[in-house]
């Protein structure tokens, strides 16, 4: 009887580290989510740069030449987001849409900030900040969101069950 036990508790043993070495990701599964997050960290930074190069260029640009900027600026980014869009209706690929959404949202809060100059002046560096500040808590939890969600996948993939109930 103690045999059998122990070969239970033996088995037992091996199956939780087997489940354990299962649920340590691959070093595949590792460099996705690596690549994944530092391409969003890039996109975060140069939108961040960007903002603080707008709230940079209020203090020190003339107020004609730099509403003339945004409005160059909006268009620009409007263009960019065109070809972000048809590339990645070409790769068909809704990571690539989604950075031409964002891109798109930058282009048309560009776009207010012509009117927002002259209404806000005495507030528009915050106004700045806060979109800023917006942006970069967005990217943080879009960050997490894609490490949970591939986390989530890697799991749904060792889960046998789907295979057994095919047979």
């Amino acid at each position: 009887m103690k045999r059998k036990e122990r070969n239970r508790t033996t088995n037992i043993e091996k199956l939780g580290k087997e489940l354990e070495e299962k649920k340590k990701l691959p070093q595949e599964i590792k460099e996705k989510i690596n690549a994944k997050i530092f391409e969003n960290m890039i996109i975060a930074a140069i939108i961040t740069i960007y903002l603080a190069s707008l709230n940079i260029g209020m203090n020190n640009i003339p107020t004609d030449t730099f509403i003339m900027d945004l409005k160059v600026f909006s268009i620009m980014l409007l263009i960019i987001t065109i070809f972000i869009l048809e590339y990645g209706y070409k790769k068909d690929n809704e990571g690539i849409w989604l950075h031409g959404i964002e891109v798109m949202v930058i282009a048309i809060f560009t776009l207010y900030l012509v009117n927002l100059y002259s209404i806000y002046y005495a507030t528009f560096g915050t106004l700045i900040l806060v979109v800023t500040l917006i942006y970069f808590a967005y990217y943080i939890i879009k960050i997490a969101i894609i490490r949970r969600r591939i986390h989530k996948d890697y799991n749904k993939s060792l889960i046998d069950i789907r295979n057994i109930v095919k047979k």
